[in-house]
């Protein structure tokens, strides 16, 4: 049976438009779906979800459009416009701050931060908070947040200072490898000099932060931004007095953290009783 493609309707959203255009050059060249699927190294279905947006389109496609059609960097600019359409609006919005920020302050109670994931924490985490999510949906948001990583690879990256409660380290999020993976992950990227990772360890006890996460944003003009996320929530301060009260939570917090040595030692210590764990499981 031949193969009928899908209408399309670009004037749905960004991700839409997207598509069509990739339909709009094919056919301009008058290229199949096979061929192009040849060239970018997807396979058909993928390459026609594309066009339909079905699927959202992963980072390394844009420039191999580009170079398909001879579009001289058109689809590298138009992935600006849909990469974060994943993400709700209250978290576009904070990371247009984000990409914006020279220093960024982070508490977590209990999960890495998307910046610093693993592909496989990623997909463990995310599986665990859409449980009704299809394996579709949860693939595309693993890409979008590991999409957010490259602030972090840019010429001249944000420093970041990073505060995890050690309940980050003890709760396994996917299989024990996962977690050996994703800690080592953490002590590789710790070398780095814009990067300062510490652990509020369980002997500290309560602190103002408990139960959430927050992130300080610096701006290069100096602006201060607090965000405070949830599950499945997230709400940006801007307000200087709120954010004052924030940064000097944060500074008590970090105050009470072990030092980036110490720190790395109980890294490295949940990393070895993760790997034992997994020996036992095998």
């Amino acid at each position: 049976m031949q193969f009928q493609e899908r209408e399309l309707t670009p004037g749905a959203s960004p991700r839409h438009l997207y598509g069509a255009e990739i339909r709009r050059q094919r056919k301009l060249v008058d290229m199949s779906l096979v061929a192009l699927a040849d060239i970018l190294g997807y396979s058909r279905v993928h390459v026609s979800r594309f066009e339909t947006a079905e699927r959202a389109i992963p980072p390394d496609l844009p420039p191999k459009l580009d170079v398909a059609f001879g579009t001289n960097g058109i689809f590298v600019a138009m992935y600006e416009l849909i990469k974060n359409e994943v993400f709700p609006d209250f978290v576009r919005r904070y990371m247009d701050f984000e990409s914006k920020s020279i220093r960024m302050r982070k508490y977590v109670s209990s999960t890495i931060p998307g910046l610093l994931q693993t592909p496989g924490y990623a997909l463990a985490a995310l599986r665990a908070g859409q449980t009704t999510a299809t394996d579709e949906k949860i693939r595309e948001d693993v890409e979008a947040r590991l999409s957010r990583q490259a602030i972090l690879a840019r010429d001249n990256p944000p420093h970041l200072l990073a505060v995890l409660d050690e309940a980050v380290l003890r709760r396994p999020v996917g299989s024990p490898s996962t977690m050996a993976e994703q800690l080592r992950h953490l002590l590789t990227i710790g070398e780095s000099p814009r990067l300062i990772l510490q652990v509020v360890p369980f002997a500290h006890g309560a602190h103002a932060i408990m139960g959430g996460s927050l992130t300080l944003l610096t701006q290069d003009d100096g602006t201060q931004t607090a965000y405070l996320e949830g599950s499945h929530t997230g709400q940006l301060i801007e307000s200087i007095a709120a954010v004052t009260e924030y940064e000097l939570a944060y500074d008590l917090v970090r105050a009470s953290s072990l030092t980036q040595e110490a720190s790395a030692a109980m890294i490295h210590a949940a990393i070895k009783e993760y790997e034992a764990c997994g020996q036992r499981l095998v």
